[in-house]
């Protein structure tokens, strides 16, 4: 069974001659532990794909099954990471009461909170910040600390919404390295969202090219391209290099 299968799945905003084509006729199946990229132009639709998947909004046409459970709602199993960290945390929360929301909303023991929380911060290699608060911190920092949080929910799913964009390059790489590491380790299933062609190729399984006006699938690549990866040596495989170079010309040609 795939952990997420996209069938048919359409999305207009609107009705009659006014209406807005945002999706249109979008089949895509993601293996349990897979990570898929998904790359394309902007306002092609793939932010709304992910919110469709999260269960943020409902398809216009079509269903959207994850774990064999049509998805009509958010759930604890897909959690979302989303690219604006300076507004996805919680300012007047100190650094570990920003990742314990979760335990609090499953009904966890407050004794139990500030523990598991930094040992989730530990995991990110922030543990030492865990009573600072957002503001105090980098945005990388920031960031990892969103990564923590979606972890305490311990996802089946995790949905990625170009949560590196705002980020340095040194930053970038790091937290690609990292977020490739957990994923793996802990049989996360990810779709990660990305204008990034050389993110979506060093971190995907497989990297799905949409198409704009309306966003629809042009083409699905399978990378093979071998586990654990460099930043290094990966990006100068000649298999990377040449899916780069189809990635560049199709999204060019479109």
């Amino acid at each position: 069974m795939a952990a997420i299968a996209i069938r048919n799945v359409s999305l207009s905003f609107g009705q009659g001659p006014a209406a807005r084509q945002i999706l249109t006729d979008i089949n895509l199946q993601v293996g349990s532990g897979e990570f898929v990229s998904i790359i394309g132009p902007s306002g092609c639709g793939k932010t709304t794909l992910l919110r469709l998947v999260g269960g943020l909004l409902p398809p216009s046409a079509g269903t959207i099954v994850c774990d064999g459970v049509e998805v009509q709602k958010p759930s604890r199993q897909r959690a979302i990471v989303f690219q604006d960290y300076g507004k996805a945390l919680l300012p007047w929360r100190r650094v570990w009461s920003n990742v314990s929301l979760a335990f609090e909303a499953a009904g966890m023991e407050a004794s139990q909170l500030k523990e598991r929380a930094v040992d989730l911060l530990r995991i990110m290699q922030l543990e030492a910040v865990a009573d600072h608060y957002p503001g105090q911190l980098s945005g990388g920092m920031q960031q990892r600390v969103q990564i923590a949080r979606s972890l305490a929910q311990n996802p089946r799913i995790w949905l990625m919404d170009e949560p590196f964009g705002a980020l340095d390059a040194i930053t970038r790489q790091q937290l690609q390295d990292e977020v490739a590491r957990i994923a793996r380790e802990r049989k996360i299933t990810v779709i990660f969202i990305t204008h990034d062609l050389e993110e979506a190729i060093y971190l995907g399984d497989r990297v799905v090219a949409l198409g704009a006006h309306p966003g629809r699938i042009l083409e699905e690549i399978e990378v093979g391209l071998p586990r654990p990866r460099d930043q290094l040596t990966t990006r100068e495989d000649p298999l990377f290099l040449a899916h780069r170079h189809k990635l560049f010309g199709l999204l060019q040609e479109h």
